[in-house]
């Protein structure tokens, strides 16, 4: 017989598959997630969205993270990841997490009013991919803003993509950005 906890922690698992997908992640992320069943979790995806899950690869790419405003947007949204994680000091869930910058990476991008970059399911790759770390943020020789860098390149002199393009071409502005530790 199930004791009260593990029903409870059962429980809780299928409310964080909901959020998760009705956050836009995939199936095989949720999946990973939450340790629930595929079978499940699609089912679960066609009651909360309405239609068939997304199916195909999961993004699975580190360079996708390092090209201009691919970079900014990934640096902004491990901007808003990181403090939250430090906060939550190993006591959040990472799915929690998750959805909170997720969440505010998109406030962000509204108020500013620019196109929504990142996805959900390359949010998640940008964490793995960080904590294992093939990626690292490093600062920018001119604005002082922390971005994205491959863990081999060499980062001496590295000037960020808004320090790199005119004026006249930015479209997310450098305090954005680089205001946040990464």
């Amino acid at each position: 017989m199930a004791t009260r906890r593990d029903l409870s922690m059962e429980i809780l698992r299928y409310r964080q598959a909901e959020a998760l997908l009705r956050l836009g992640l995939r199936v095989p992320v949720v999946c990973e997630m939450t340790r629930l069943s595929h079978w499940f979790l699609r089912k679960l995806a066609l009651e909360v969205s309405g239609e068939a899950p997304s199916k195909g690869q999961v993004p699975n790419s580190e360079l996708w993270y390092l090209r201009g405003r691919n970079n900014l947007h990934a640096s902004l949204f491990l901007a808003l990841y990181r403090p939250l994680q430090q906060a939550a000091g190993g006591q959040a869930d990472a799915s929690e997490l998750l959805i909170t910058a997720f969440g505010r990476y998109r406030e962000i991008i509204e108020v500013a009013g620019l196109p929504e970059v990142l996805t959900p399911d390359r949010a998640w790759w940008l964490l793995k991919s960080v904590s294992i770390p093939n990626l690292k943020p490093v600062r920018c020789r001119e604005c002082g803003g922390r971005y994205l860098m491959h863990q081999g390149d060499l980062a001496g002199s590295w000037r960020c993509v808004c320090c790199s393009t005119p004026l006249s071409a930015r479209r997310l502005p450098t305090a954005v950005i680089g205001v946040q530790p990464l």
